[in-house]
């Protein structure tokens, strides 16, 4: 049972924030602070290649931001990503035939730092956060046209990253502000429909797991905390804790990635190791987390900034992490 690194895959000119996989092929996009976004796929010829095969960058986009690119997120049928930048513009990227990957629209609105961008089950809804303390929430209107939905500014700190439940308009955003809110939709209008409060520290990243009845949270307190629904299998019920793990990493989690397939929790964290963990939920037994799987310095004496595990069933055991050490990596999980 473990981890195992398949590839270190590098070119960026500087630290690597956050990795998306396509939801469709074995690619990957990443994020840097150099201002480029790269895609990655294994160096075969064909989308459906060996995971073991060599990987290749295969597209770069010099200058894709005026500064630090912070965020990308694929879409859910994998034809358009979003980046999301320090300059406070997001870019829709789009594959053209001629000229590889496309800026087709910039939307403006944030007053700072662009900190996330997430796509909703459906594709129709993009949220993106900011330093400025603001989520926003925007509907594709038409082929790259896109409107603010609504602009939510009930956190009172920098909001760090926003998630969607993987099958409502249900929206989770993350906080300086040591909170985590929900969204909800009633007659046209967004709202905060409750606040989960219990971290002492910064919220840094949000995952739903496979079914959205229970949320992962982490945060700069060390902890890893689940939280499950009342109502199971309602989009409306209200989330409460249900597992605290104090101390599951030694200093900041920044990253957290509950897998669609088989369940299990990455985290990554600036003790800089990875954790690969699993909640029991059995009847008679207090629900509790078991740690499968540590990597210690598994992006050397850096900082992982990003765990993500590959959304695709047939490389579901694939995990991409990415660090201050400029490097995307692979890795294949094993019990």
């Amino acid at each position: 049972m473990g981890l195992e690194q398949v590839a270190a895959l590098e070119g960026h000119g500087d630290r690597v924030w956050q990795l998306s996989w396509s939801p469709t092929v074995l690619r990957l996009i990443s994020a840097s602070g150099d201002k480029s976004i790269r895609e990655w796929r294994p160096a075969a010829e064909a989308d459906g290649a060996a995971e073991s095969a060599a990987w290749a960058c295969v597209a770069t986009v010099d200058e894709a931001h005026s500064r630090t690119v912070r965020t990308v997120a694929f879409n859910p049928d994998g034809r358009v990503f979003a980046s999301g930048s320090f300059d406070a513009t997001v870019g829709i990227w789009e594959r053209d035939p001629a000229k590889g990957l496309e800026c087709v629209a910039s939307l403006e609105g944030h007053e700072n730092e662009v900190k996330s961008v997430a796509w909703s089950a459906s594709g129709t809804l993009l949220a993106t956060c900011s330093r400025d303390k603001s989520v926003w929430i925007w509907e594709v209107v038409g082929d790259d046209e896109y409107e603010c939905n609504c602009v939510l500014q009930e956190h009172t700190q920098d909001v760090k990253m926003v998630q969607w439940h993987p099958s409502a308009d249900v929206l989770a955003s993350a906080s300086y502000d040591d909170t985590v809110k929900i969204w909800r939709e009633e007659d046209a209008d967004w709202f905060c429909s409750e606040t989960l409060s219990g971290h002492t520290s910064t919220v840094w990243a949000i995952d739903f797991d496979a079914t959205g009845n229970m949320l992962a949270t982490v945060s700069d307190d060390r902890s890893l905390r689940i939280w499950r629904q009342e109502q199971q299998g309602s989009s409306s019920g209200r989330y409460q804790p249900l597992v605290v793990v104090p101390d599951h990493h030694s200093r900041t989690i920044f990253s957290v990635s509950w897998s669609k397939h088989h369940s299990l929790i990455a985290t990554a964290s600036g003790d800089n190791s990875i954790k690969i963990a699993r909640l029991v939920d059995k009847p008679g037994e207090a629900p509790h987390v078991d740690v499968l799987a540590t990597v210690p310095n598994a992006h050397g004496l850096n900082d992982i900034n990003c765990v993500v595990w590959c959304p695709i069933e047939e490389h579901q055991w694939l995990l991409a992490t990415a660090g201050d050490d400029g490097v995307v990596r692979i890795w294949r999980f094993s019990e």
